[in-house]
């Protein structure tokens, strides 16, 4: 019961977590913060904003996906925990 419990009271947070150093994620995310700084000092302040706009609206799709996944994956594990405690009697 302490996983529920830390997880009631927000000490668990499934969504987070390290991206080790020299990683693909690590590698990946040098990459596009490289890319957005080369693509930001081309653009005027308005176009910055809607790149600004866009990369949230990105971030937005990506945590609701990332949801998605984190229940149905929890789902999943539930019926596969039932599943085994299942006698077929």
């Amino acid at each position: 019961m302490d996983t529920i419990r830390e997880l009631f009271y927000g000490n668990i947070h499934p969504y987070e977590r390290d991206i080790p150093k020299d990683s693909e994620g690590d590698r990946l995310n040098k990459l596009i913060t490289r890319h957005e700084a080369a693509l930001k000092s081309t653009l005027n302040e308005h176009e910055a904003e809607i790149l600004e706009k866009l990369k949230d609206a990105l971030t937005d799709q990506s945590s609701l996906c990332e949801c998605e996944g984190f229940i149905n994956g929890f789902r999943i594990g539930v019926r596969l925990m039932t599943e085994s405690f299942y006698t077929g009697e």
